[in-house]
Order: structure tokens, then sequence, then C-alpha cells
């Protein structure tokens, strides 16, 4: 299976403009809007194709894709986002788990266009492996540093992207996650939450989901 991200529509689920903080004030022009988009999810079975074979134990797994779009304003610049996928059994029962995720953090700035694939074992593969030996390829297209990313074995995958000076966070940014679903469990709910560090012309700010949207931010993976 190949997947082209950049050419992958952003259907946007949820827009709208960042809260500041409980109890704190948005001076002058408010802040950024961002857009959630709706997850898109691929099965094992269409991962793997004709080599699937169910595994043992009743485990399944998934790829997961998620994205979000920043539209600062002109006197705004965002400096850092958060971006946290919390996984949920689909009408209860154990959670699934962050098998796999990437993009992975790095210590340099790694930007631009690339290739990853995933592997028969159902984990990321970056362009040093050979992508002759996956099953799922994705082209990418980064814009921004991960400084951050972490989750795996969890029920909770993070990202941190940072600014630089050649790399503004604006537009849009995806994320993959390869998802575990334990014996019993027919699907994964996921719920998403973003946070931003935003320069105004007021000085600093930090800017939230708005708390009453936020039970709306939830998805069944099917």
């Amino acid at each position: 299976m190949h997947i082209d991200d950049t050419q992958l529509p952003f259907e946007s689920a949820w827009e709208g403009e960042l809260a500041p903080p409980g109890g704190v004030f948005a001076r002058g022009d408010g802040l950024p809007t961002v857009s959630l988009g709706r997850p898109a999810w691929w099965s094992d079975g269409e991962m793997l194709g004709k080599e699937w074979v169910p595994p043992a134990g009743g485990r399944r797994y998934g790829l997961a894709r998620f994205a979000f779009s920043l539209r600062p304003g002109a006197r705004q610049e965002v400096k850092r986002v958060e971006f946290v996928v919390h996984l949920h059994a689909k009408g209860g029962g154990q959670r699934p788990l962050v098998f796999d995720l990437f993009p992975k953090a790095v210590t340099e700035e790694q930007t631009g266009e690339f290739k990853v694939g995933v592997g028969p074992d159902f984990k990321f593969m970056g362009a040093e492996a050979s992508l002759a030996n996956v099953e799922t390829t994705i082209n990418l297209k980064q814009a921004v540093p991960v400084i951050t990313a972490d989750g795996v074995g969890e029920s909770v995958a993070r990202w941190v992207f940072q600014s630089r000076p050649a790399h503004p966070l604006l537009g849009s940014q995806s994320a993959y996650v390869v998802v575990e679903l334990p014996p019993g469990v027919e699907a994964a709910r996921a719920s998403l939450l973003l946070s931003a560090e935003v320069t105004t012309r007021f000085g600093p700010m930090r800017g939230l989901l708005p708390e009453a949207e936020r039970d709306r931010l939830s998805w069944v993976l099917e």
C-alpha cells in the first residue's frame, strides 16, 4: 500500500480560534485559528494486503493519520505546538496502545520531502532501511522540526513541534500512529488536544483548544 501524504486532502473536522487559559484575557488580535483534520485509518489487512495473516492472540493493528493546520494572524508567530492523541476503546474495554509513531524526535532540523515505510512488524522504517522490505510506504513533507515525540507502548501519543527562523509554524502538519488493538476491542477512539505558545504584539501567550469544544474532538478509527 502506498500513501502520498502530500496529496491527501485535509478534511477539516473542527475549526476555531485558540483560547487562552482560564482566567487569562487575550488582548488585541486574539489567538491563531486552528483546524483539526478528520483522522484517516487503514486496517492491518489494508496495510499488508495479500501478505496479511491475522496475528495469533487476537491482537489487531492499524495505521492512523492525524493532521492539524495553523493560521496565525499578521502580528502573531507560533513558536511551539504540543499535539496529543489519546486512545480509548470503542464501547469500553482495554485501551489501545501506540505501537509506533511518526515523525520521531530529531536533534537537528529535518525538513523537506522524504519517504518512510511500515514493515510487516508494523514498525516505521526510515530512509536508511530498505524500502523494498516494507509493505506500506508513505510520502511525507515535513515543514517544521519535531523536538519531542513519545508514547510508544502507552495509550497517549505526543509530539512537540518547534519553529525555526527558516521554518515558521503555520499551515498543515501530519502525524502517524500504528495502533495496537487488544483482543476483543473492535476499534479505537481517538481524542485530540493541542496547545500553542504564541508571540503577539502584547507579548507571549499560550493558546488552547476551547474547553467547551473538547468533547467534540473525538473520533472512532475505522
